[in-house]
């Protein structure tokens, strides 16, 4: 049975995943073996940092609507680093659909001044100092729905129907 989302159960810098919304959406999901298509980091009072299809990177108000699940980082973050590098070189970015091919279509990279939500993501978190996967794991090559898979991460809460 599935589970309504609490966003009271959030805190500042939890990852939360999201169900497709529509046909990119979805092509993710199957693509990636999951239920799962988009992932955000979560900022506190309300907002998220993200990189929004069709939108790019940004701090936008927290999606309520079709969470499937929020993991949390397993060490402290550095959100001065993080922060720093969001303002100074990711806000502001482009949305890299070149990049989302990469795991899609098996391109090489994405464009180096555009970022995918999960590519932004994994860049956050390593620059909040929690390398979520080996540091020779390019951010272009990771889909949300790899999240579910470090032990960067643990799952808190799930809408019952993530498997």
């Amino acid at each position: 049975m599935k589970k309504a989302f609490d966003p009271s159960l959030l805190e500042r810098g939890d990852c939360v995943l999201y169900r497709p919304e529509d046909i990119f959406g979805a092509i993710i999901a199957v693509k990636t073996w999951t239920k799962v298509c988009h992932v955000e980091v979560f900022a506190g009072f309300g907002y998220s940092y993200a990189s929004r299809n069709g939108i790019g990177v940004g701090a936008y108000p927290l999606r309520k609507d079709g969470v499937a699940a929020i993991l949390r980082p397993t060490q402290p973050l550095d959100w001065r680093k993080a922060e720093d590098w969001f303002l100074s070189t990711a806000k502001g970015q482009k949305y890299d659909w070149k990049g989302l091919l990469c795991f899609a279509l098996a391109v090489k990279q994405g464009s180096k001044d555009r970022m995918f939500c999960s590519e932004f993501s994994t860049r956050f978190y390593r620059k909040a100092g929690l390398p979520l996967f080996p540091l020779w794991w390019d951010a272009d090559r990771t889909p949300p729905s790899l999240m579910l898979a470090t032990n960067g991460l643990n799952l808190i809460w799930d809408d019952g129907e993530l498997w």
